[in-house]
């Protein structure tokens, strides 16, 4: 059976509950499609559609097949989106998760750029910072920062929330500059907090190896921007992923310190669902957002290592 436009006459009267409205967006007849849904049955040797003037539903072979059949219709439009990706501009709606903190110093700051290389898309930012399911929430693709959980969902590591120990030119200018880690239990250490209640620990790479530790908090935040607002503002030290302070880094209105004790962080993911083929807006953004962080890696006067980019895989636990 080689009768796509049946399946897709069919397909289209299940999710428009009629025939008369799938034939408008068909450009049909309501016969028309009644004589391509009958001759699908016929072929199949199987009811699909219980049909009365009042009502219309599905067998139960119908419901089978419908979801199969709307399966494949989703696969054929990405084979044959992707397939000319290379030849056109990746069109549509592109709808992305990402945290809060990460949406904010990393994301946002560069979509000018992305807006700007594709005009057609749309996005659709979902940032928040609790779990939620990706195909519940209809997100294309996500970027998650550490270990990820086991799950059907496609991940590619583009980079790491390298940790770097930083503070403002006027704190450090008061309050010394620290040479050590031991140096940290005389400062004024500003950590973030954890929902449950728990400080971040911060981590260092040393000649020995790497080493945590439990700072003294001289003030706890619960939000990682406002970390360095507060850093900013002169009123302590703090261990921040890279990524969130290389605004101010940049700026000036923070300095690193203890840049031989730099950590590699958490791995930062792009996760998509499983699919046989990705759509051309999904494949764009995913060989954009690598290379931004590539970019916010890069060697430079704030010592930091180039991210790793690794081939697609599946997330195990």
């Amino acid at each position: 059976m080689e009768d796509f436009a049946a399946i897709s006459a069919f397909v289209r009267v299940v999710e428009a509950k009629s025939f008369a409205a799938a034939a408008a967006q068909l450009g049909m007849t309501p016969s028309g499609v009644s004589r391509a849904v009958s001759r699908l049955e016929e072929q199949l040797g199987a009811r699909l559609l219980y049909r009365s003037t009042r009502s219309l539903r599905l067998t139960d072979d119908g419901a089978s097949f419908h979801a199969r059949c709307k399966e494949i219709l989703a696969d054929l439009a990405e084979a044959t989106e992707a397939l000319g990706y290379a030849n056109r501009k990746p069109t549509g709606k592109l709808r992305i998760g990402v945290s809060l903190a990460v949406g904010r110093t990393v994301l946002i700051p560069r979509l000018a750029e992305f807006e700007r290389r594709y005009p057609d898309i749309k996005l659709e930012l979902w940032m928040c910072d609790y779990p939620y399911d990706l195909n519940e929430e209809g997100i294309d693709c996500a970027i998650r920062v550490g270990e990820l959980e086991d799950s059907s969902l496609i991940a590619r590591k583009i980079g790491y929330l390298r940790n770097v120990v930083c503070a403002s030119p006027e704190y450090l200018r008061q309050y010394g500059t620290p040479q050590s880690i031991e140096d940290l239990k005389q400062h004024r250490c500003i950590n973030y907090v954890f929902p449950n209640g728990r400080p971040r620990q911060w981590q260092f790479e040393t000649p020995s190896g790497q080493v945590t530790l439990d700072v003294e908090p001289h003030m706890l935040i619960n939000d990682a921007e406002s970390v360095i607002q507060a850093v900013v503002a002169g009123l302590g030290i703090t261990q921040a992923p890279h990524m969130l302070a290389a605004c101010m880094l940049d700026m000036g209105k923070l300095e690193l310190v203890m840049t031989d004790t730099i950590s590699t962080g958490k791995p930062v993911w792009i996760v998509y669902p499983q699919k046989k083929h990705l759509s051309a807006r999904v494949q764009a953004f995913i060989e954009w957002v690598r290379v931004v962080f590539e970019q916010t890696n890069e060697p430079g006067k704030h010592k930091k290592p180039l991210a790793v980019v690794a081939e697609p895989e599946r997330i195990r636990a």
